[in-house]
């Protein structure tokens, strides 16, 4: 079992990370305009990403109707949130007990943890004021010790960070969608920029030091663990709560939403390939997202 302790690159860039949170580290609740109403005057994510969107279910609904799907599917995105920055905290503080705090990613993790902290605060405000349920998976969250394992969970964090991301450009670019949706989610894609650098960074430098057999490990596990966090992703008790019948059997098949899916994981893909963890990511892609599709029948 590899054991990593000189990591030169990582805790250099971990003090580029920790001076670009002292310029730039945002209060949500100082930031975003809460008076404004969360409801149904505008969408609260880009049509096109929403998981009926193109289904009959979909094109049976009324303007109003679709809006209003909208705001429970953003509530189920934020908790859904929540649930994967709990653990990635979980991730980050068990990797503190076996980093030195003379070394700079002892404080850099230290900041990432009270970032996610206010990410799930912010979340969870949108939810108690969007007038939903409070959706949110409630699975366990398991981490595999040693290096490999350390490994396998930064490269969850990326797959996590990569599909929020893509929903969260999205919608902070959608003029005409609700501003508190909007403004969340500018705010999540310039603090989770720097997570996604600090994990790039480590697993750049960590790669090439695990042995065969946690190589093995990593390229064995990584496609069913991205299928987990993509059927965490999707909530059947939306299309429950809003009567949508046979909903959550329709979005899961629907090749649009498959394909937001396969969008916000290229990044992801693309960089494991250049790393050299797969080498064709279109059947890891397949693998996943297939194997995602199989695990949400089965929730």
């Amino acid at each position: 079992m590899t054991t990593l302790v000189d990591m030169p690159t990582t805790a250099a860039r971990s003090d580029q990370l920790i001076a670009a949170s002292e310029r730039s580290t945002h209060d949500p609740f100082d930031e975003i305009d809460w008076d404004t109403p969360i409801d149904d005057s505008a969408f609260h994510l880009p049509p096109e990403l929403l998981s009926l969107y193109g289904t009959e279910p979909w094109e049976a609904m009324s303007e109003a109707e679709r809006i209003a799907y909208s705001r429970h599917e953003a509530a189920a995105m934020f908790g859904a949130g929540i649930w994967f920055e709990n653990a990635l905290m979980q991730i980050v503080l068990r990797h503190l007990t076996e980093v030195d705090v003379q070394n700079p990613m002892h404080r850099y993790l230290l900041v990432e943890v009270a970032d996610e902290c206010r990410h799930s605060m912010m979340f969870g405000e949108y939810i108690r004021r969007a007038g939903t349920p409070s959706y949110g998976p409630t699975r366990e969250v398991t981490i595999e010790p040693g290096a490999g394992g350390r490994a396998m969970s930064y490269l969850a964090i990326l797959a996590i960070e990569e599909l929020l991301d893509y929903a969260n450009r999205a919608t902070m670019k959608g003029d005409q969608l609700h501003p508190v949706a909007r403004q969340i989610s500018k705010l999540h894609v310039l603090e989770e920029a720097r997570h996604v650098s600090f994990a790039k960074t480590y697993l750049t430098e960590c790669w090439p030091a695990l042995d065969a057999a946690e190589h093995d490990f990593v390229r064995s596990i990584a496609p069913d663990l991205i299928a987990e966090i993509v059927a965490l992703s999707l909530n059947a008790e939306v299309f429950a709560h809003l009567g949508i019948t046979g909903g959550y059997e329709i979005a899961k098949a629907n090749p649009n939403y498959q394909a937001n899916v396969v969008a916000g994981l290229s990044k992801l893909t693309r960089f494991l390939t250049d790393l050299g963890v797969i080498d064709d990511p279109q059947p890891w892609i397949e693998r996943g997202l297939i194997a995602g599709i199989d695990t949400m029948s089965t929730r």
